[in-house]
């Protein structure tokens, strides 16, 4: 996602949460909607037992998203290759690593 892109977003974000004239319940939703656009890094969780093993989870509800191997440079990606998270919808930032 390109950066004005995501400024577009954030804009839009803050002007929900000044407005005065909706409801409060719908902005929530909206804003909530809306964070969910910007591309977030996935955390890494690293096995105990071997190194090159890790897990990547969604960094708003913690899902499961892929996972892979260092040695060998593979990322299984759990939702299907895409681009969000397959549980909430969170954009997910592939970008330089893993994250």
């Amino acid at each position: 996602m390109k950066p004005k892109e995501i400024d577009r977003i954030e804009s839009a974000i803050r002007h929900i949460q000044t407005s005065t004239d909706i409801d409060p319940w719908a902005a929530e939703i909206a804003v909530e909607a809306m964070q969910k656009q910007i591309p977030q890094k996935a955390m890494k969780n690293i096995d105990v037992y071997d190194k090159n093993l890790y897990k990547l989870y969604c960094p708003t509800c913690g899902a499961l998203v892929a996972y892979g191997n260092s040695r060998v440079g593979f990322i299984n990606k759990v939702s299907k290759g895409y681009a969000r998270c397959a549980a909430c919808g969170q954009m997910i930032d592939w970008e330089e690593g893993d994250g």
